[in-house]
């Protein structure tokens, strides 16, 4: 097989595991009455499986890294698509609450332990330097096509058949079934990564490697920056309550535009993200104009008027904020192969920046929600669009830093090949 052939073979089945591997524990969000009604649990009970579940995730980001960079890839993101499967054939059974939490920890282990740095790790590899922002949109926009048609598919399949527990079980298979045939791709299909062969890459040391990564600056500054894009992709959410509480727009009228910002728009996002990178040559310009264009559309809803004459203003608005989100999304990741990250400590710094980018799941939605709550109104969405453009300037900072970095880096480079 021709090596760009199995490039882009590579890239669908990255693609399509990040796509599909999530919406097993994550199905709550999307079909959250039929699988608490299987389950036969209650509200309390189904909110401690996920907390249960983001807690591990939490915990298990930094050993993640690790393990990508001394395990291949091929063993890792096939055990973890077909275990992940597995899993949601026995979530099928509807176990009891025991059984569920054994079920979400298996599933801990399986989607962030031995596959999330392991995905990035593995898209990062696929190319050079200057390819890096354009490998990591495309996999985030055909992450988008494959959540998006998974989605549609499950929701027609209830519609035709039902929701009930016994007939929600097909919604399962289907999900667990795309699961294990996109395991079963990666084992035959991706490639051996063996890493860096020196007595360096042998080391078993995790707190070493750890400490070896944290001393890189690329490591705090990317953590900052993708921790500010993360906490606003996670507060744009409540664009939708904002449609309907201050534009007085219809729950129906919300939810297609949110479809589009959340569903529609994410495939774009590849394309966009692509198209960006290859005109400024970097995914950190690449970020900086979407940043700065994302910070110009909150700008707009922070001065539109509240009037029914504007709201499909505001819904295009709202559409292409997640447009932009998604873009950011795709290119976060990039910086760190374009920056001389060595490669033996890629899965380690995509670990460690990961378990900081994604710590804000912890307390944002506290944060936000104790906002709309003490701010009731207009007033109160206007301090968290407030709070959205303040993380977009902390993101834009961390990316000047990073750019400056970068140059250095690669001037060094170029000093160590001219000795060579």
């Amino acid at each position: 097989m021709k090596d760009s052939t199995r490039k882009w073979i590579t890239i669908a089945i990255l693609a399509t595991a990040a796509g599909i591997i999530f919406e097993l524990p994550y199905m709550r969000y999307t079909f959250y009455d039929p699988l608490r009604e299987g389950l036969n649990l209650s509200h309390e009970q189904f909110g401690e499986l996920m907390s249960f579940y983001g807690t591990l995730a939490f915990i298990f980001y930094v050993p993640s890294g690790w393990l990508a960079d001394r395990v291949s890839h091929k063993w890792l993101l096939g055990f973890s698509l077909i275990g992940t499967g597995l899993g949601g054939f026995y979530l099928s059974t509807w176990p009891s609450f025991t059984g569920a939490r054994i079920l979400f920890a298996f599933w801990g282990i399986t989607t962030i332990f031995t596959f999330w740095s392991a995905l990035l790790k593995a898209t990062s590899l696929l190319g050079d330097k200057s390819e890096q922002g354009k490998l990591f949109s495309l996999t985030e926009g055909g992450r988008g096509i494959i959540t998006s048609l998974s989605a549609l598919i499950a929701t027609a399949m209830i519609a035709q058949i039902g929701a009930t527990p016994d007939k929600f079980v097909y919604v399962l298979y289907l999900y667990s079934g795309i699961c294990i045939v996109t395991g079963l791709g990666a084992l035959w299909l991706v490639p051996h990564n063996k890493g860096v062969k020196g007595p360096e890459e042998k080391s078993a040391n995790i707190i070493k490697d750890m400490i070896d990564v944290a001393k890189l600056p690329i490591t705090w500054l990317l953590a900052v920056c993708i921790f500010s894009i993360y906490t606003v992709y996670t507060t744009s959410s409540y664009f939708t309550p904002y449609m309907t509480e201050v534009f007085g727009v219809s729950a129906a009228t919300a939810a297609v535009v949110a479809t589009f910002k959340n569903h529609l728009f994410r495939p774009l996002s590849g394309i966009v993200g692509t198209f960006l990178t290859t005109k400024t040559g970097s995914s950190i310009p690449a970020m900086r104009y979407s940043i700065i264009f994302l910070a110009a559309l909150i700008g707009i809803t922070l001065v539109l008027p509240i009037n029914a004459s504007f709201v499909l203003i505001i819904s295009v608005v709202i559409a292409l904020i997640g447009l932009m989100t998604f873009v950011l999304r795709g290119l976060y990741f990039a910086p760190v192969g374009e920056v001389g990250t060595p490669k033996r400590f890629l899965g380690a710094a995509m670990g460690l920046i990961s378990t900081i980018a994604f710590a804000s799941d912890i307390f944002n939605f506290k944060i936000v929600g104790r906002i709309l709550d003490t701010n009731p109104g207009i007033g109160g969405y206007k301090i968290v669009f407030m709070y959205i453009l303040g993380l977009l300037a902390v993101s834009l900072v961390s990316l000047v830093f990073l750019k400056r970095f970068a140059a250095k880096s690669a001037k060094n480079q170029d000093k160590v090949e001219e000795i060579g």
